[in-house]
């Protein structure tokens, strides 16, 4: 059953509870287990989930984005009373408005000078689009800071909108000379620099107000508008009403007795109730108090104080609960809090209670950024249970990963970390609800250094150095002691080689058709590894591998032939090593090869496409003398099991430097691409290859017999996209003296967007199979169906299947997703038949606790 959950959570990756159970993800900011990550839970788009358009007036549209605060303000009225020096009433279609920024009434009262002003059956546009309605409103104009009464309110999202040309600030228009005209009607002569607006507020009247704003050259906008220019709508991301609104900025409003939704108008599936809520704008948050959850009407929720997203950004605050049951975990309640620390810093906090289990803490620790000449990345994670009441005692797990890349003085510096631990070996199994986590066979241990240093010996040529120390913690209770990996403590690989051209011509690296180049081309390779182990009884010690070639490329626009000789010696200082067999074995052996290409191509057509199509024939003769090596330990090598193409161009006959094949005979390879000419896009892709042995293969690991074979299997591999959105791709490997297919791969996917795809895949061999299928597709705009299986079987006991199918409706508002799934595993107790739900309410943001930020990209955790 091992061998076939690898494969599943390769397949289908997504997150899982474990046991018969539901869960319960309230509002989409804490959802610890998707169902699957190919089948999306939120799938409807704009077509399907229209915002809302705010009504906002044609004149304020152009002004949508700018910054209003230095541009003139504007009064019109029917009627305009002038009650005090510095009162002014305006009755009857009333309005004030600066840029973007207007209040519409029935009545304003305005102060010139302090630039306030009291409006009654008020509408209040802001410079991002929000529209405010209310019964009546007291404003500063210029702080935005004031109050209104029985308010109702759109709020604008606050994507970037196009910059549009404008007319003029004031909708009035200059003549040649720079006199303008009052836009409510009445004439006025007020001269002025044509073509730039003076900082003023005008009056139907003609009464100019100056306002001293200094010089506003530096902001000036071109008067003249583009014809053609259709106005852009204002789409509201939020609503809410109150009986008390205070606004304290520009970006920051205070509400009392309020019912706020991200659902549009007549949707109030999901509504947050409370005394009081405040949304900052600025930094995306929304604090409420005696807060109040509705899902169409009943309450779900409630906390005294609650900090929550108003946008899809990343916001610290504590993230909506978990909850869930499951037969492994019994009932469990995941409660976290995301801390944004800073652009490229965060963390995650979470409790979570299991009814079966008891109390486990978790802490995620993020972080990114730039460093003199590099950058860098990184994730810490941490659990701990102090008292499993299942398992007995206390568990815990931790993992570190970090990546550094430093260039400094023409030399590129790279060092990793990716290490973890778990208190025991059913750790994951027990408390991850993630498939590919919980059938995690090894966890890694790793540390790594690459240096590419500049040009130390000669100019141009290829020197890098490789070091590093892995471990692994093994978690797979099948696997003996004895056949666990071996620990590279430490490793180092240094590399080097140059390409020295003898012929001289002036065509730089292009070749012509009548010249051949010759070039040599000497490599160095060294590794010097010291292998241990947790068994007393394996071979331990060191092994330095060395590898010195010359090759001597002839090249021709049309081909190469590139004869190459290597030196390969090996020596080892071990110990443990069986009785009889020295501690420190040695191996030199020569390696001779002639590897010639020829390279054709033809123009084709294809759906009346051009594409160019390349034909690769290889050949080349390998010469490696026999030698005994099996006083040698093995550490890290393998068998070439012939599974894919580049088994047939090993050197050696095996993985890794333990053994080195005897191989007289040829290797013939057969390959073509076709590719569009426009894009460069591949169409077709094939490849062939084969070997050919004039000797027995006696080189052998473990004992095995001898081959005496004269072929080895024919390998063939093909990718095919028959359309921009069909593809398929297949495998085979021909067995000569059986005359039949030891094992091919046949695999196809059809994928038009994220809701419809489509995969299929067959692998088979002769001892073992598996198909593999996943599928999501739209029944409807809010209808979305995944199903997801994988079938194994086998000679052996190490059959097993995997099947997954589950229902997505999307409401725009929020979105529930159901799925039935049959899940294998080594415990009986953690698989089985299981019920699964995933509840998202999309309009309270789209954080949640296990996908936080964007722009940090780490590899998948060793374990959750």
């Amino acid at each position: 059953m091992r061998r076939l959950l690898p494969a599943v959570s390769r397949i289908f990756s997504g997150s899982a509870r474990l046991g018969t159970g539901v869960i319960l993800a309230l509002g989409g900011l804490a959802a610890p287990a998707s169902i699957s990550a190919d089948t999306p839970i939120v799938f409807a788009d704009e077509t399907t989930c229209p915002a809302d358009v705010i009504a906002v007036p044609e004149n304020l549209l152009l002004y949508i984005s700018r910054d209003p605060a230095r541009l003139p303000i504007n009064l019109e009225a029917d009627q305009i009373d002038l009650s005090s020096a510095e009162q002014l009433e305006l009755k009857g279609g009333a309005l004030a408005t600066q840029g973007a920024r207007g209040i519409y009434a029935d009545e304003i009262r305005f102060d010139k000078k302090t630039l306030s002003l009291e409006a009654t059956n008020a509408v209040l546009y802001s410079e991002n689009g929000d529209r405010i309605t209310a019964e009546g409103l007291a404003l500063e104009m210029e702080t935005r800071i004031g109050s209104a009464r029985d308010v109702t309110v759109q709020f604008a999202r606050r994507d970037p909108i196009p910059k549009r040309k404008v007319a003029d600030f004031s909708n009035t228009t200059f003549d040649p000379s720079g006199f303008t005209v009052a836009t409510a009607g009445a004439l006025g002569s007020i001269k002025g620099p044509a073509a730039k607006t003076p900082d003023v507020i005008r009056l139907p009247s003609g009464e100019i107000l100056k306002l001293d704003f200094g010089d506003v050259g530096k902001n000036s906008v071109s008067t003249t508008s583009t014809e053609g220019d259709e106005p852009f709508q204002v789409r509201a991301k939020a609503r809410a009403t109150a009986s008390m609104l205070f606004l304290e900025g520009h970006d920051r409003e205070r509400f009392q007795d309020v019912v706020y939704s991200r659902c549009v108008a007549g949707d109030d599936s999901v509504l947050i109730e409370a005394s009081e809520i405040t949304l900052d704008h600025a930094s995306g948050m929304g604090m409420g108090e005696h807060l109040k959850l509705k899902f169409y009407g009943v309450p779900i929720a409630y906390a005294p104080k609650l900090s929550f997203p108003i946008t899809d950004e990343r916001k610290s605050g504590l993230l909506f609960p978990t909850i869930g049951y499951s037969q492994n975990w019994g009932f469990n309640v995941e409660v976290p809090y995301y801390w944004n620390i800073a652009p490229q810093h965060d963390a995650t906090f979470s409790g979570r209670f299991m009814a079966n289990r008891g109390l486990l803490g978790s802490g995620e620790y993020r972080y990114m950024g730039e460093a003199a000449g590099g950058d860098f990345r990184g994730i810490v994670r941490g659990e701990f249970m102090p008292d499993d009441s299942k398992y007995g005692s206390s568990r815990y797990g931790w993992s570190y990963e970090h990546r550094q890349n430093l260039r400094k003085a023409g030399s590129s510096f790279s060092f990793g970390a990716d290490i973890g631990e778990v208190s025991d070996k059913s750790y994951l199994e027990d408390l991850s609800d993630n498939l590919e986590v919980s059938s995690a066979s090894h966890i890694p241990q790793q540390l790594d250094l690459s240096i590419d240093p500049m040009d130390i010996f000669l100019e141009d040529e290829n020197f890098q150095i490789n070091a590093d120390a892995t471990a692994y913690q093994t978690l797979d209770s099948s696997v003996s002691e004895a056949d666990e990996p071996y620990s590279r403590l430490p490793g180092v690989k240094v590399t080097w080689d140059k390409k020295f051209h003898l012929t001289h011509d002036s065509t730089g690296d292009y070749l012509r058709d009548n010249v051949t180049r010759f070039s040599l081309r000497p490599e160095f390779d060294t590794e010097l590894i010291n292998f241990d182990h947790s068994s007393a009884t394996k071979t331990t010690g060191i092994r330095w591998d060395n590898q010195v070639s010359l090759a001597a490329p002839m090249e021709r626009t049309y081909g190469e032939i590139r004869p190459k000789i290597t030196y390969a010696h090996t020596a080892y200082s071990v110990e443990n090593q069986p009785a009889g067999q020295s501690s420190d074995p040695t191996r030199g052996i020569y390696l001779f090869e002639i590897g010639s290409k020829l390279f054709l191509e033809r123009e084709v057509t294809w759906q009346g496409s051009n594409h160019t199509q390349t034909l690769v024939p290889s050949l080349s003769y390998h010469y490696v003398p026999y030698e005994d090596q099996d006083d040698l330990p093995v550490f890290d090598s393998g068998s070439v099991g012939f599974d894919n193409i580049a088994d047939a161009f090993l050197d050696s006959g095996f993985w890794g430097s333990d053994r080195i094949q005897n191989f007289q005979g040829f290797t013939l390879g057969l390959s073509s691409e076709t590719y569009s000419e426009d894009s460069g896009e591949d169409l077709l892709s094939w490849e062939l290859a084969q070997q050919i042995y004039f000797v027995d293969r006696e080189v052998t690991l473990d004992g095995s017999k001898t081959d005496s074979s004269d072929f080895s299997p024919l390998l063939a591999d093909a990718t095919f996209q028959v359309t921009k959105h069909v593809s398929t791709n297949g495998f085979a490997n021909w067995n000569w003296e059986e005359s039949e297919i030891a094992r091919w791969r046949l695999g196809g996917r059809y994928g038009l967007d994220f809701r419809r795809e489509f995969g299929a895949s067959y692998r088979w061999e002769e001892s073992e199979s598996n198909l593999e299928l996943d599928l999501t597709w739209p029944l409807a705009p809010r209808w979305q169906l995944g199903a997801a299986a994988l079938i194994g079987q086998s000679d052996t006991d190490d059959s097993g299947s995997y099947s997954r199918v589950s229902l997505g409706y999307d409401a725009c508002c929020w979105a529930l997703q159901v799925a039935l799934e049959d899940r294998p595993s080594e415990n009986d107790d953690n698989g089985g038949v299981q019920f699964l739900a995933t509840f998202s309410l999309k309009s309270l943001g789209r954080i949640s606790s296990n996908q936080l930020a964007e722009g940090i990209k780490t590899t998948s955790p060793s374990w959750n």
